[in-house]
């Protein structure tokens, strides 16, 4: 009984990762959807079972060598592709089972080696080029070695030898293209194909129906490739593999990724022409040369730019509407992609003297600029402003609003009379930061000798740099700030944002928390300090588990929910609930913000982050907005049915928090509203959260609708690990508060 608990995780992760692997073809990463394409596959038994003695073949490696999860799902991949692509060159033997295995083994030593080669130096995937490379070596060694009867008699593009024949037209050639991925050119094949790509992403489906539509067009039309028996119906899957990777999976889905992809699609026709009349020499197919091949060089080149413009890089390649919705939720709280993040430079409320594209000095290529003062009832001085000491920012500590090394300093300009300014010396005393990516933060106008990093220094946020000061063309004190892209003085400014700061609107309608903010001229902001009331209790290390009971208030069907915090092998935290859906999470500048909701539909999950997926640690914080995904509401059928047909690839909801501290009850009451309208009917949610300072988020209640759910905390915990002990509080919420 022993030795059966202990096998049967270890089959079903096997397994797992078998059916897995054939959906990684088309980027789907989904056992379900290998199993109906794995299915497939076997429709030419030979190739099937060449393809399954690959990948076990590969699986057996994991009992001796360890590779990480990233290159052993690459692995298994390519492995796999060679093993299909032997079972539709020979008959299955003795000898053809042996130089199955073989070529696995090559396979994974050329992917372990091409992974380690591409992530350390382009950080480009390796896709499919193992499989390219040891594919063309096997057949062309053992066509020269072996003794076995070819089953394609020479031709790899006559298909007549599987006694099937079609009329040819555009759906017939697709969903045979599709086939040919796997080396079965089968209209039935390639229509189960295109069913699971469609349940698996609507979008995936759409590129590659446009990427093959496309590229046949090219080829057939344009190159006069027609004429080529079959050609199409075995290569066109390059055109659908070239779409989707461009156009969703490794860039963020949008016009342009579109256009790049298919440009990349038209490109690809004339690679693929190319190529297959220098291979038909040695009688070898294309493969995925022509995907493989303008797929790196697109990515290549677009991580070569200097700009960040569209289209975007994903950071990390997935479904398109994963890629849109983190992409979508990450711009409305981080700001516009092409903008550089800051901490705001200085303690306590500064007004903006000076906004981006400002009235004095902020024009053209310099518009990117902010200035800083303080004012006090309407006044930045005080005794008449004669005298520097007048100012109230004048002296005050300047602090580095990034990460990045100190590569030049000026710090002996005298500080200018007020209403005098130096013109010889713009910038006056400063201190200029270059970034990890290449750009480079100035800040200005420093206070004579009060420069108090040397050049060469490592900083970090918050750490103190200088004093403001009013050197340089400077009429009174103020701190100038802004990011370039060199580190020349007067080069052109880039677009940059202040990150995790309190919002004064200038007609002083009290403060919001932004999480990216621009501050406008007149508008005042100040950074939002951390609360450690706030931090320790909804801090989440790894193992920490909040244990719900949740129900439903008019029925009181009671469930008991676990939500579990865990570390991924990329480093990633992740909220997991018992139903295995998750939300990744970070802890950075003061806020606690979820992100990348992935797995089922999940009722305390999805209430969780309606209710603190973004929740500031500063105390003073009394009100913020956020657009999480629409998918969080408890919407019926038909309005996820309309939202999933005007917006493919997701939308997001108008939220708005609040928040106070209940000193009776001695706990902070978190509410937020939730909006989106779906047709003509408008969708309202409202949500409370009772944070507790001692064990964090112990009550939630949504309203939307008939919907009317409760979550009371009943159990907090971590578990045990080597060198950390677990403990656990349980009772009734009551007795967990006391």
């Amino acid at each position: 009984m022993e030795n059966r608990a202990q096998f049967l995780p270890l089959f079903k992760k096997n397994a797992a990762d078998i059916f897995r692997t054939y959906s990684t073809v088309f980027f789907l990463d989904s056992v379900a959807a290998g199993v109906f394409i794995s299915v497939t596959t076997f429709l030419i038994p030979n190739i099937g079972i060449m393809g399954i003695v690959a990948i076990l073949s590969a699986l057996s490696v994991r009992l001796f060598i360890t590779f990480s999860q990233q290159t052993f799902e690459l692995l298994l991949l390519n492995s796999l592709l060679v093993g299909l692509a032997i079972g539709a060159f020979f008959t299955l033997n003795g000898k053809v089972l042996v130089l199955t295995v073989a070529a696995t083994f090559f396979t994974i030593a050329v992917s372990a080696a091409l992974s380690h080669l591409f992530t350390q130096g382009a950080r480009l995937p390796v896709l499919s080029l193992p499989f390219i490379l040891v594919a063309a070596i096997s057949i062309l060694a053992a066509r020269k070695s072996m003794v076995s009867e070819s089953v394609l008699n020479g031709n790899f593009y006559d298909r007549s030898w599987l006694n099937i024949h079609y009329e040819n037209n555009f759906w017939i050639n697709f969903f045979e293209s599709l086939g040919a991925t796997y080396f079965s050119p089968h209209i039935v094949a390639g229509a189960v194909i295109f069913i699971v790509i469609l349940f698996r992403s609507r979008y995936l489906a759409f590129l590659s129906l446009s990427g093959f539509a496309l590229g046949s067009t090219v080829l057939n039309n344009i190159l006069d490739q027609d004429t080529v028996i079959d050609l199409l119906s075995w290569t066109g899957f390059n055109f659908a593999l070239v779409a989707m990777a461009l156009g969703g999976v490794f860039l963020i889905p949008g016009l342009l990724s579109f256009i790049v992809a298919m440009l990349a699609v038209v490109l690809s026709a004339f690679i693929l022409v190319a190529m297959q009349d220098f291979l038909f020499v040695y009688e070898l197919p294309v493969l995925v040369l022509p995907f493989v091949f303008i797929t790196l060089v697109f990515l290549l080149a677009l991580r070569a730019r200097e700009d960040r413009k569209q289209p975007w890089l994903a950071p990390q390649p997935g479904l398109p509407e994963v890629n849109f919705e983190n992409a979508r939720l990450a711009k409305v709280r981080n700001g516009e992609f092409n903008s550089i993040p800051l901490l705001a430079p200085f303690y306590g409320e500064w007004h903006v003297y000076q906004g981006f594209n400002g009235s004095y000095t902020h024009k053209a290529q310099w518009q990117h600029a902010l200035d800083f003062y303080i004012l006090v009832d309407g006044k930045s001085f005080d005794n008449g402003g004669n005298d520097l000491t007048d100012y109230f920012c004048y002296g005050l500590p300047v602090l580095s609003p990034v990460h990045g090394q100190v590569i030049r300093i000026q710090s002996g300009l005298p500080d200018n009379v007020p209403g005098e300014v130096d013109i010889k010396n713009n910038w006056g005393n400063f201190v200029l930061i270059r970034l990890e990516g290449g750009f480079h933060v100035l800040v200005a106008h420093l206070k004579k000798s009060s420069v108090l990093v040397k050049e060469g220094a490592w900083v970090k946020p918050g750490e103190r740099l200088a004093a403001c000061g009013n050197s340089g063309r400077s009429p009174q004190p103020h701190l100038h700030v802004q990011v370039q892209n060199d580190a020349e003085l007067g080069s052109p400014t880039v677009p940059f944002h202040l990150q995790s700061i309190i919002h004064h609107p200038s007609d002083q309608s009290g403060g919001e928390y932004r999480l990216a903010n621009i501050p406008l001229t007149g508008e005042s902001i100040e950074p939002a300090a951390i609360d450690e009331k706030l931090l320790d209790p909804l801090h989440m290390p790894v193992g920490r588990q909040l244990s719900y009971e949740l129900f439903n208030e008019n029925e009181r069907d009671a469930q008991f929910v676990t939500l579990k915090v865990e570390l991924t092998l990329l480093g990633e935290f992740r909220l997991v609930s018992d139903s295995g859906a998750s939300a990744a999470f970070v802890e950075n500048n003061g806020v606690l913000a979820f992100y990348d909701r992935r797995g089922p539909k999940d009722k305390l999950l999805d209430l969780w982050l309606l209710a603190n997926g973004l929740t500031p640690l500063a105390k003073v914080v009394q009100k913020w907005s956020d657009s999480p995904s629409a998918y969080l509401l408890p919407l019926n059928k038909v309005q996820t049915l309309w939202l999933k047909s005007l917006r493919p690839l997701g939308c997001g909801i108008d939220s708005r928090y609040s928040r106070k501290w209940v000193s009776q009850n001695q706990y902070w009451l978190q509410k937020s509203i939730h909006k989106i309208r779906v047709g003509r009917v408008l969708c309202f949610a409202e949500v409370e959260s009772v944070i507790d300072p001692f064990l964090g988020c112990k009550e939630m209640s949504l309203r939307c609708g008939p919907h009317e759910w409760k979550a009371i905390l009943k159990e907090v915990g971590l578990s045990t690990d080597e060198g950390i002990p677990g403990w656990t509080i349980s009772g009734k919420p009551q007795e967990i508060s006391e």
